[in-house]
């Protein structure tokens, strides 16, 4: 029998995870192992498969077209064997189990509340963390499983994580009750004429009302930047000043700050929000019962 007849599964398992993560140290705080302990399995297989796999680049490591090959010829197989040995594996909401969403200051808002309401729950726990500012973290995080889930506006589009939308919203102007020139509707030139709190959003880095307008908005009067949603609401409560934001934060919080609702006076986009999670828990019964209780609680 040929070496690579005889090639351990876990040698693939140690690679297809350097190569995900571009990094050893990182694979090895995923695998629980050793960076020596890694990088002793990945000469191993090298030495098996008589190529080399990854070079060094600075101060890290990039793939060889020998190791890009391999992971797509792999990662579907391993990633079935994952799913058939979690598919077997039972899930009860009695055992204690702690699942860690990432999530965006929309999502938090709402589902924050229903989780410390919901007696459905049994033995399990759902931690809330805010989504990273860019996408490569947030991949890593899900990748490394240190987040099981993740929730916000757009999703990444890369091989191996899956997605699903669960909510779709509309994309809202906000003006303070009693504004002295603004009161029930507004209109583009209104829209200019007012001061605006603005809100970049964390991983496009682009202004709300940018992102989710069919046509190129104007530079607007800025009073100020914020970097919540929240505070935002704050600011325009306090103020003459303008925010967008989405219908449903808005209306969550109108009574409080006391704000009006508004149409924006352009074209806007859905504002979608989605479910992102690695593939390799797709099949995963723990996993399947967590998007079953986000796709019910943002439908509530």
């Amino acid at each position: 029998m040929s070496d690579v007849e005889k090639l351990d599964l876990n040698l693939l398992n140690v690679f297809l995870e350097v190569y995900r993560l571009k990094s050893i140290t990182l694979a090895s705080e995923s695998l629980g192992m050793t960076q020596p302990g890694v990088s002793g399995a990945l000469k191993r297989l090298q030495s098996q498969l008589g190529t080399d796999l990854f070079i060094r680049e600075g101060r890290g490591i990039s793939p060889t077209n020998a190791a890009t090959q391999l992971a797509l010829r792999i990662e579907p197989a391993l990633d079935g064997i994952s799913s058939a040995v979690s598919s077997l594996q039972q899930f009860d909401n009695q055992q204690h189990h702690v699942f860690r969403i990432l999530v965006n200051e929309i999502g938090l808002t709402k589902l924050q509340p229903l989780v410390e309401k919901d007696n459905t729950l049994g033995n399990i726990s759902i931690e809330f963390n805010m989504v990273p500012n860019n996408e490569e973290d947030l991949l890593q995080s899900l990748s490394m499983q240190q987040a099981d889930l993740a929730i916000d506006i757009h999703y990444p589009q890369v091989n191996g994580y899956m997605n699903q939308q669960v909510i779709e919203d509309r994309l809202v102007l906000i003006a303070r009750q009693g504004h002295p020139r603004i009161d029930g509707s507004v209109t583009e030139t209104q829209y200019y004429d007012e001061k605006h709190v603005t809100f970049r959003m964390r991983r496009s880095r682009l202004y709300t009302a940018d992102y989710f307008t069919k046509q190129a908005i104007k530079p607007r009067k800025v009073s100020s930047e914020c970097d919540s949603l929240m505070m935002m609401c704050v600011l325009v409560s306090g103020s003459d000043c303008v925010g967008s934001t989405s219908r449903d934060f808005a209306n969550q919080f109108a009574e409080r700050f006391q704000l009006q609702v508004l149409e924006q006076p352009f074209e806007v986009l859905p504002m979608q929000q989605y479910m992102i999670w690695h593939k390799r828990t797709e099949s995963n019964l723990a996993h399947q019962w967590l998007r079953n209780k986000i796709q019910q609680y943002m439908a509530d």
